[in-house]
């Protein structure tokens, strides 16, 4: 009798934990938001899991860019659902999941330094742009 309630309990607390970490279960913005620290940690996190398919600083390569357009700031995909796609993947498509291998935090930094990255990349663009503007005689 003993030897099935522990494993009753060992099942639910497996249970449990998975639960925790499912799909839907990210809030829908990064707890790390604008810490550096976080970001530099993600940045080492992005280059060991996510540069070869993702180009080195999320510029895109086999996978897609993430520092722009709907990835970009301002762009239609929430931290949340960045979360979800790395943390679970996107169905059809070779992004497989990381949720097995990466903490909820290091997902996150990751995130952090994905936004920062889109932020870096905004401030570059712009300042080619205005370059590009001024007249020359």
């Amino acid at each position: 009798m003993i030897r099935y309630t522990a494993r009753y309990v060992l099942l639910l607390a497996l249970a449990g934990s998975v639960q925790a970490f499912g799909p839907g279960q990210a809030p829908a913005n990064n707890p790390m938001a604008g810490d550096r620290s976080a970001a530099g940690k993600g940045e080492e996190l992005f280059g060991r899991n996510c540069q070869q398919c993702h180009n080195s600083r999320g510029k895109g390569g086999k996978g897609p860019q993430l520092v722009k357009g709907a990835w970009g700031p301002g762009g239609a995909n929430s931290d949340g659902q960045m979360f979800e796609l790395i943390a679970h993947g996107r169905a059809g498509t070779q992004m497989g999941g990381f949720a097995n291998s990466l903490k909820e935090e290091e997902i996150w930094q990751i995130i952090a330094f994905l936004r920062e990255e889109a932020l870096r990349v905004q401030a570059a663009d712009k300042i080619a742009k205005d370059d590009d503007e001024i007249p020359y005689y």
